[in-house]
């Protein structure tokens, strides 16, 4: 299954950079995200709650994150499995000022997934349609994180003092 698309956030390609980068706060914007504990070297341990129709279950696996150039761009891999199946998957990130001024962000996203057992069952479309509803409800939870932290609301627990 592939998958891309673009998002604009209303706010400098830095900070959209530090927010989507930031282990807590990706924590907070993966839907049903349970755990999400740094491994080392850009790795992480997961757990993460998702249902596609009527196939539900609890995944765990790794998330890496690979290829950093910061604030421009990254490549997120994701592989996990659960008694319903497994997912392995890659994406890469490319942020860039949005036109009309640098306090707007693009990021603009394209990767694919493979998924076996009884959640590949449920059909390509259907899948798709899956896959598209949770990318949306990341950005959406992205979207508010990226509000807060300017606002002031929520530090970046991933610069240094």
């Amino acid at each position: 299954m592939e998958i891309s698309g673009l998002r604009t956030f209303d706010a400098p390609q830095q900070m959209v950079w530090e927010v989507l980068t930031d282990p807590d706060t990706l924590k907070r914007t993966l839907p049903g995200c349970q755990k999400f504990e740094p491994l080392g070297d850009g790795k992480y341990d997961i757990s993460m709650s998702i249902g596609i129709a009527a196939i539900k279950g609890t995944y765990s696996g790794t998330v890496h994150l690979l290829n950093e150039q910061p604030p421009d761009s990254y490549t997120l891999k994701v592989s996990a499995k659960g008694a319903v199946g497994f997912i392995d998957g890659q994406g890469d990130f490319k942020l860039a000022p949005a036109e009309g001024g640098s306090e707007k962000t693009e990021l603009s996203y394209t990767g694919h997934a493979q998924v076996g057992g009884k959640i590949a069952g449920v059909g390509q479309r259907l899948l798709h349609a899956g896959a598209n509803l949770v990318i949306g409800m990341f950005f959406k939870a992205l979207e508010k994180e990226v509000e807060k932290r300017k606002e002031g609301k929520a530090p970046a627990s991933n610069e240094t003092a």
